[in-house]
């Protein structure tokens, strides 16, 4: 009855302690999931905050390159001031139209490729001369006619239809185009924040300079000509788009409240439990917590500067209710785990407890048979001898010894064994290791240019060749950019190939870090490189191509001369559904071609 009330104590022990652990762990995981929850969602926000201001700052570089390649073209300000000195004379009308709707073509192209809100050109006077505006339900573009009286003339676009009289009406004015920009024409490039048609929006301007006749000199003079000004609203598309990124509630306000966002119900900002140092340079301070409609919400407040004073406020928001069910959900988790556990540790306990009472039960009995002299089992004659000897302590003492002998030389068996299985397996490891590694690095030298580090031609075309089906299959652009270092000879033969094989790998630096992740740059051979741009069309891939040939002239030599500046002269063609990669190729090598011809450093489309 002892030796049972023993096991009775053993498995209430167990029981009761494993109990205590459990919830004594539950506790503590689950303050620990909750600060680690918290945590993450502060995370989350900073993340978001950094994905927006990474975002914006992109969209308003794109934006800035694309105005200033408008004003920047090279007849763009002689157009302008022939359009500002002939419009109210008598000359010829159909030379001033088709000057008007060339003019109007590159406006509504630059709205159409930046995908820009409005763009509008003003002559040297500040009065509108042709515009384009892209609000989602209508597509307009137009000029201003002075004679023989004033009005707009408007083409009303559908996706894809061309500006031609068809499509031209004549009003008299049109919603949120300015046919005066006012006074003091910005001389410099500016881009700044601010609040158009209710929506916060960039807004870029560059001047246009040109030559004119000055009547009062007699000569042309290179002058200001005017102004271009693009428009890029943040609206509900980039809301949403920057929602999936960051995966946060965006609100967008202006400084008279809400202006997009996927909280409607949030009207304001609040700025209530913000350190008052929080600004624009140091958003990580803006956080606090609200709550909208019952529901609460961590935010992170991203002040939007303006020219004078902060023009909006962008708003990421991550639900409290995500973070409440998640933490929840994981103690749930852990409830079944802690229960789960206690049903395996009790068959275990039953068994541990067993294998001691049992073995104290039978020896009793053994014990207890062979002082009592009774027929325990089939060897009582030998027990029944050991209890009339003096000596049966010392017997059984040596059966135990003896017994203990027998597992010590049994585990030190098993010991050997395990020692030179683990040996063994050792072995293989590190064979396998080695052979894995050897076959990493051929196959890193086989696809692997030595000299850039950039893929070499042979992997090239099997990237290209998945790209190619891939793209035809899923009827998305494809996009190639063939580049070819200008007068690279000359600097081998006036520096010699070290240097010429330094210019050579530093241009491979430039493309691997110029070039975005999802762009495969590539060596083609000898000086010419390539970049395959997937899911991006002719416009985005012109864009990159420059943004490469403007890195290139920034590049820093570790040589002792100073007067080596690389060009490259570049050609981009987007494959299309009718024609081979090696067709794609052959139209992109003429382009770059056609840059070189047309005096290198350039960036030329392919046909």
């Amino acid at each position: 009855m002892s030796i049972r009330r023993l096991k009775h104590k053993l498995l209430l022990s167990v029981v009761s302690i494993s109990l205590l652990v459990a919830l004594a762990f539950m506790l503590a995981a689950s303050l620990l999931i909750r600060q680690q929850h918290l945590d993450q969602s502060n995370a989350l926000l900073h993340k978001a905050s950094k994905i927006i201001q990474n975002t914006l700052d992109e969209r308003k570089n794109l934006q800035l390159i694309a105005t200033r390649r408008l004003a920047n073209q090279s007849n763009l300000g002689s157009t302008v001031w022939y359009l500002t000195q002939y419009a109210q004379s008598e000359a010829d009308r159909d030379t001033l139209f088709s000057t008007y709707q060339q003019l109007v073509k590159d406006t509504y192209k630059l709205a159409r490729t930046a995908q820009l809100s409005k763009t509008s050109i003003y002559d040297a006077s500040g009065s509108l001369v042709s515009f384009a505006t892209l609000d989602g339900l209508e597509e307009l573009a137009g000029f201003v006619e002075r004679t023989p009286k004033p009005g707009l003339q408007i083409f009303n676009l559908t996706e894809g239809e061309e500006i031609s009289r068809k499509t031209l009406s004549s009003r008299t004015s049109v919603d949120s185009i300015s046919l005066n920009f006012g006074t003091n024409m910005p001389k410099q490039e500016k881009v700044q924040y601010a609040v158009v048609d209710g929506f916060l929006a960039v807004v870029c301007q560059v001047p246009i300079f040109g030559l004119a006749f000055d009547a009062n000199t007699g000569k042309q003079e290179n002058k200001q000509q005017g102004l271009v000004v693009s428009v890029q609203t943040i609206d509900q598309n980039l809301v949403d788009r920057l929602s999936r990124l960051s995966d946060t509630k965006i609100n967008v306000f202006t400084r008279l409240g809400y202006s997009v966002g996927n909280l409607p119900a949030y009207l304001l900002p609040e700025w209530s439990g913000v350190p008052t140092g929080a600004s624009a340079n140091n958003s990580d301070m803006a956080l606090n917590e609200i709550t909208v409609d019952g529901e609460g919400f961590y935010q992170n407040l991203i002040p939007i500067l303006g020219p004078q004073q902060i023009a909006g406020t962008i708003v990421a928001l991550h639900s409290k209710k995500i973070v409440q069910n998640n933490t929840w959900q994981m103690i749930g988790i852990l409830a079944l785990i802690a229960f789960g556990s206690l049903i395996l540790i009790f068959p275990f306990t039953w068994y541990f407890a067993n294998s001691i009472s049992q073995p104290l039960t039978t020896l009793s009995r053994v014990f207890r048979g062979v002082a009592n002299g009774q027929q325990v089992d089939a060897m009582s004659a030998e027990w029944n001898q050991l209890a009339m000897e003096k000596t049966r302590d010392d017997e059984l003492g040596d059966l135990t010894q003896s017994f203990i002998m027998m597992v010590a030389a049994v585990k030190q068996k098993i010991q050997q064994i395990n020692e030179i299985n683990a040996s063994l397996e050792q072995r293989i490891e590190q064979s396998t290791a080695q052979l894995r590694t050897a076959n990493l690095e051929l196959r890193r030298l086989a696809n692997i240019d030595a000299l850039t580090g950039l893929y070499n031609r042979r992997a090239f075309f099997e990237i290209a060749s998945l790209a190619t089906a891939q793209s035809k299959r899923s009827q998305r652009d494809l996009c190639l950019i063939m580049i070819d270092v200008d007068n690279f000879k000359s600097i081998n033969d006036r520096y010699g190939h070290p240097v010429g094989d330094q210019v050579l790998r530093q241009i491979g630096l430039c493309l691997a870090t110029t070039a975005r992740e999802s762009d495969t740059p590539a060596r083609y051979g000898g000086e010419e490189f390539v970049v395959l741009a997937a899911d991006t069309g002719i416009a985005e891939g012109i864009v990159l191509a420059e943004r490469i040939r403007q890195a290139l002239k920034t590049i820093e030599f570790d040589v002792n001369v100073t007067n080596i500046a690389p060009t490259a002269s570049m050609g981009v063609g987007c494959l299309r559904q009718d024609e081979t990669f090696e067709q794609l190729c052959v139209r992109a090598d003429a382009a770059m071609y056609q840059a070189k011809n047309a005096g290198r450093d350039r960036v030329s489309e392919a046909i």
